[in-house]
């Protein structure tokens, strides 16, 4: 006997497989085909597929799997456990949350809007045909109250395990004389657009100028709107392993201070720690934005009225594309660059508001186009936030440069800077140190190597720009100083090691000389380097010699005293890099069994009687 039937066609954008299971499969009677348009129906309930739209009717609901940065309501939010999206047909949300059943089970949504409020590319619907003679709204709650924690909590969607799905389910309903259907509509466009940026995204956490316009091809091919761009993008980018793990860690800390409706200082400093270690890791910003948007929303933490520069940049914006067309002409270089100094504050104080006006304004504006047929809006603000994506690949570059070790600047990434450079240039010249190498240069957490490269950078793009130096040039120096890093770590690695043991006479040059000679042998072996440099192994020498100052005798005063600013003092003028003294100050405090809070507190600048936790040393 037949145990379930799998049905697959396409209709307009989409492909649609219909998987059916249950009592009665054997029958070919539960669907008809006529031009257009796909009906399947079973003891009084029926789903329809057209060209642009579904229809629904009876025992059921849609589910799929909840995309990241996506509304959702927040009891599924702050469930680790919670994968997927259940709408059951004739339900809805009271303000409390609560799922409110209705006999009303009968309706219709239109592709568009489904793959906008559902995931982008895949989508599913299910109908339960039975006997039953009561109540929809009582059946309902029975098959929710079955399959509802199944569906919510299963991972065979983002597997598109299809057959093990409809298995599970039935097996979930347990209705021996039912009939399950279950429908899966994919977005053919949406499909090509999410796999191709994953396989991208994947090699190395970003794309190539080809990549971006074998993509943008698939953009223009399939009309796909930049606002479902992005929320694909963002999902992408959330799920690779690397940029999951520190993400979800953030999410866990806000989590917590939601709970309690308040963010205490060092939770605070932990969310802005991850933030800046997603940096070092190339992780998007972006998605700390999005979770701060949907955890923080409506609650008092937000209760706060729109900064200045933000209302600025709404009304430049709204001006451009929602009022009288001849105000059009007051939107000059001045303009604009107020614009770019705003989305520069926004980034420089985590704030996500400004994305936020872009998005409102890039909606608005996208609404218009489709309404009118006139595409000469969107051209102009897309012309507008090619300075945004100038800002955000210079700031990008120049970040990786600052904290990333061992990262392949190439000639390309140079032309790019310079080309972005000379853009800002022509709206304003004092934008380029203003608004990038300012802010970075004084961020305390720069390496000491990523200062030079930085600055090395920045004189560059002035030479390459002044016919002082070619590209080659600056790209042979710099790899000249990012070869000298790694031969650094290489070298400290080594020496650490061997001071771990005893070394009379350290003190003396000669001693310090025969076995910078034996490091140099042992790295040739390696084939790593031929010689030591004596200027570097001294810096290194004295750099080991600063580390174990401070966990020998700065570090213990600090913890028994509680005089952070002696801490502070220390890792502001050493020249050690700050992460690195911020990581063996944890790896100090688990040695010695000591309460970490007390590091957070130190970290925090307060007293250590303050710190609602642990004892003095």
């Amino acid at each position: 006997m037949i145990a379930d039937l799998r049905i697959h066609g396409s209709l307009g954008p989409v492909d649609f497989f219909a998987f059916v299971s249950g009592a009665g499969t054997y029958n070919t009677y539960f669907y008809e085909e006529e031009p257009g348009r796909i009906r399947f129906f079973a003891r009084g309930n029926e789903f329809s597929i057209t060209e642009d739209i579904l229809s629904y009717r009876g025992t059921g609901g849609s589910f799929c799997e909840y995309m990241f940065g996506v509304e959702k309501p927040y009891k599924d939010m702050v469930k680790e456990e919670v994968l997927n999206r259940l709408i059951m047909f004739g339900a809805f949300l009271d303000n409390k949350e609560q799922v409110v059943f209705t006999n009303d089970t009968e309706g219709t949504e239109t592709f568009s809007r489904l793959f906008l409020q559902g995931h982008a590319v895949a989508n599913y619907y299910f109908l339960v045909a039975s006997e039953y003679q009561g109540d929809y709204k009582k059946r309902q709650r029975h098959v929710l109250k079955s399959v509802g924690k199944f569906l919510k909590r299963t991972d065979l969607l983002s597997g598109n395990r299809d057959t093990q799905l409809l298995m599970s389910f039935s097996r979930e309903l347990n209705e021996k004389k039912s009939v399950l259907f279950i429908f899966k509509l994919v977005h053919r466009g949406n499909k090509e657009y999410y796999d191709a940026f994953s396989r991208f995204y994947a090699r190395n956490r970003e794309l190539s100028p080809g990549e971006e316009l074998f993509l943008e091809e698939i953009v223009k091919r399939n009309g796909i709107d930049r606002y479902q761009q992005e929320r694909m993008k963002i999902d992408v980018m959330y799920r690779h392993a690397e940029n999951k793990l520190v993400v979800d860690e953030y999410r866990d800390v806000l989590v917590r201070g939601v709970a309690k409706d308040t963010l205490h200082a060092s939770e605070r400093a932990r969310m802005n720690r991850l933030r800046t270690l997603s940096i070092r890791n190339n992780i998007p910003v972006i998605l700390f934005d999005k979770l701060d948007e949907l955890l923080l929303k409506d609650r008092q933490l937000l209760e706060v009225e729109e900064a200045e520069y933000l209302k600025e940049s709404r009304a430049i914006l709204e001006n451009l594309f929602f009022r009288d067309p001849s105000l059009k002409q007051h939107i000059i270089k001045e303009d604009i660059v107020r614009l770019v100094k705003a989305k520069h504050m926004a980034y420089s104080r985590n704030d996500r508001g400004f994305e936020q006006v872009l998005l409102d304004i890039g909606k608005a504006c996208d609404e218009l186009s489709r309404e009118t047929d006139d595409f000469s809006v969107f051209e102009e603000f897309s012309s507008i936030v090619t300075y945004f994506d100038r800002y955000d690949n210079f700031q990008a570059l120049l970040s990786q440069l600052s904290f990333m070790k061992n990262i392949e600047f190439t000639e390309d990434s140079l032309r790019s800077l310079v080309g972005n450079k000379k853009a800002f240039d022509d709206l304003d010249s004092s934008l380029f140190r203003t608004l990038f190498a300012k802010d970075l240069l004084e961020n305390k957490y720069i390496t000491g190597y990523g200062k030079r490269k930085l600055e090395l950078i920045l004189r560059g793009i002035e030479n390459i720009q002044k016919g002082e130096a070619s590209y080659k040039d600056v790209i042979t120096e710099l790899k000249a100083l990012a070869d000298e890093e790694k031969l650094y770590s290489e070298i400290r690695a080594a020496l650490k090691e061997k001071m771990r043991s005893f070394f009379p006479g350290l003190e003396l040059k000669t001693v310090r000389n025969q076995i910078r000679e034996d490091i140099a042998r042992e790295l040739s072996e390696k084939g790593i380097a031929d010689k030591v440099p004596p200027k570097l192994f001294e810096k290194v020498f004295i750099d080991l010699r600063k580390e174990s100052v401070f966990l020998n005798q700065i570090l213990p005063e600090v913890i028994h005293t509680g005089n952070s600013a002696l801490r502070e003092d220390f890792l502001d003028n050493s020249g050690l890099d700050r992460f690195y003294l911020e990581s063996l100050e944890r790896e100090y405090f688990e040695e010695k069994n000591l309460d970490i809070c007390m590091l957070d507190s130190l970290r925090e600048n307060k007293a250590l009687s303050d710190a609602g936790g642990g004892e003095r040393i």
